[in-house]
């Protein structure tokens, strides 16, 4: 009941959050032209800036049908007759470790950077299957990843105190509540996923100069490539035959 209470209240408030942030950068933009560049060698005067990162997510699970299982994806013989899922908001928090590629004041300085960004992800995916007696069954799969994104970021010229930017690149992610060992429960059987998962992502977002800091929104989507589904002789995991994790994160940096 806590956690459900606790997405409540961000689904409410996650929209004001994102006008607020929008009506930030709109009015930040419109007042770059007059003012004086804020930290105009910022990207020069070292070859690394480190900050910190706080946001939110939305998770999601792609999945196959296993056709061996349910070939047709609602057989009114089985047990199972439909099945949907649901993505939830989740909270990221983690670190940033910018290197400035190049030459000072070369090209491949001024608009490319490597970053890698260690951060814990906390989010929980939701499938409800509706069985045959027409109850719904919720199966919830929390987990607590540690993720290691490796991005390439490819920055525009710099306007007044704004840039914009896009980014992407490789990452790999742990999940530190995985139940992929754990023993079945034959009276209420989890649906499990292995804990090592490698997505590839992609995103955009604008840098923003301050006098003593850079302040940097960022969409990033991530789409997992290998399959996650830990095979068990359940009900609930048979009629599957491949997860992949897809997530959507709206981020805020903030660098020194």
């Amino acid at each position: 009941m806590e956690s459900s209470n606790i997405r409540n209240i961000y689904h409410i408030q996650r929209h004001k959050i994102v006008i607020v942030v929008i009506g930030l950068c709109l009015a930040f933009t419109g007042k770059t032209s007059g003012q004086a560049l804020n930290k105009p060698f910022y990207d020069y005067d070292r070859f690394i800036h480190f900050g910190f990162m706080i946001g939110f997510n939305y998770s999601t699970i792609k999945y196959d049908f296993n056709p061996a299982i349910w070939p047709n994806h609602q057989n009114p013989r089985d047990t199972i007759l439909r099945v949907s899922s649901q993505g939830t908001a989740g909270f990221s928090l983690g670190a940033v470790c910018d290197l400035h590629l190049g030459a000072p004041k070369s090209f491949l300085r001024d608009h490319f950077d490597l970053r890698i960004i260690p951060t814990l992800v906390l989010t929980e995916r939701d499938f409800y299957f509706t069985m045959r007696d027409s109850s719904v069954t919720e199966k919830q799969i929390e987990s607590a990843f540690v993720d290691a994104p490796v991005l390439l970021k490819m920055k525009s010229d710099r306007f007044g105190n704004i840039r914009f930017y896009v980014i992407g690149g490789a990452e790999y992610s742990y999940d530190l509540s995985s139940t992929a060992g754990a023993a079945i429960n034959p009276a209420d059987p989890k649906i499990s996923i292995y804990p090592n998962n490698v997505a590839y992502q992609f995103g955009a977002g604008l840098d923003m100069y301050f006098p003593f800091f850079k302040f940097s929104p960022e969409i990033k989507i991530s789409q997992g490539l290998n399959n996650v589904l830990v095979p068990q002789n359940t009900i609930y995991s048979n009629i599957f035959s491949r997860f992949r994790s897809n997530f959507i994160y709206f981020s805020m940096y903030f660098e020194g």
